[in-house]
């Protein structure tokens, strides 16, 4: 519930669907926060749950002293879900988690202290998302999440790749200015906006510090899933604007590749491809044990041999129409 004559600082935005258990630890988490309660608010943005999420968050939305606010629409996606979302926030900055993010106790805290530190609307923070301790033996969670962040250890000041609606907080007035999500991208919508935020001197912070709990173990399936899903999204951003077709390469679009950097892929797909694919997946799975990081450099040539299938698939639909 709202609470009249309060300065609502932080808004956390929360999509979710079907995940009423994992709401509920988020919100737990988030009503345990250092940041005084008074200073900001979480919206939950349902897209179109066939369980009934609301009884399972009614104990929140009647504290009180926590601001939480339950926005509920067809199911239409996530991006429509944080649209709404953010058109209905009051904060003067914007956190964006997943449901199955759980926030450390100072995580806005940190949001919070960043941001009065680097006061310039084109500032976003990001904060770092790990493993919940509580999950063990996560080896896809770590080739994927962890190794995403890895790759700004040591650094502070960041672009727009860093943009990761698992934990990115912006200040609301620059997307009021400048844009909110592409309704018609289900994967890299974070970086297509960061992407376009980019061209009005968008910069990312990145404090660790600012540490949320992703409480999920990924598993095979999915984590090849991700490969598809990341070559589908960028094929389908480069028909959208294939003026970004350099920029795109950037992030994994090799279409976009100068001819000569193209070339080694090419060998590698002759290799590794949709038919023989099935035949380097269980050598992958039998290195896991004693080669881990034997497995781990084969499971990235699988992700990314999925993912230019996937982006060839993607591409070739435009040449049937």
């Amino acid at each position: 519930m709202h609470r009249k004559g309060k300065k609502i600082i932080i808004s956390v935005i929360v999509p979710t669907h079907n995940r009423a258990d994992i709401v509920v630890m988020c919100l737990k988490s988030l009503r345990s926060q250092s940041l005084p309660a008074d200073l900001f608010e979480v919206i939950v943005s349902d897209d179109g749950s066939d369980n009934d999420i609301q009884p399972r968050i009614q104990n929140f939305l009647d504290d009180s002293s926590f601001n939480c606010v339950y926005l509920r629409q067809e199911k239409a996606g996530a991006n429509p879900a944080r649209n709404n979302a953010i058109k209905h926030s009051r904060g003067e900055i914007l956190l964006l988690i997943n449901d199955d993010i759980l926030a450390s106790a100072k995580m806005l805290e940190e949001h919070f202290n960043t941001h009065k530190k680097y006061p310039a609307e084109s500032d976003a923070v990001l904060g770092k998302v790990t493993i919940h301790p509580s999950i063990k033996d996560s080896f896809f969670t770590a080739l994927h999440l962890d190794a995403s962040f890895d790759l700004w250890e040591g650094r502070k000041i960041l672009d727009w790749k860093a943009f990761y609606t698992c934990n990115i907080s912006v200040k609301k007035s620059f997307l009021d200015k400048y844009g909110y999500f592409d309704t018609g991208l289900n994967w890299h919508e974070d970086l297509e906006l960061s992407e376009r935020l980019s061209h009005h001197n968008l910069r990312v912070i990145y404090n660790p510090d600012a540490l949320g709990y992703h409480y999920h173990n990924l598993d095979e399936t999915q984590f090849l899933n991700i490969a598809e899903k990341e070559g589908k999204a960028l094929a389908i951003w480069h028909k959208k604007s294939p003026h970004l077709k350099k920029t795109l390469a950037s992030i994994g679009f090799y279409p976009g590749l100068p001819f000569y950097n193209r070339i080694k892929y090419i060998f590698a797909d002759i290799i590794m491809n949709k038919y023989s694919i099935s035949l380097f997946i269980p050598l992958a799975r039998s290195l896991q044990g004693k080669h881990p990081h034997q497995a781990t450099a084969l499971y990235r040539k699988i992700f990314q041999s999925i993912k230019r299938e996937s982006i060839r698939d993607e591409l070739q639909k435009k040449n049937c129409k």
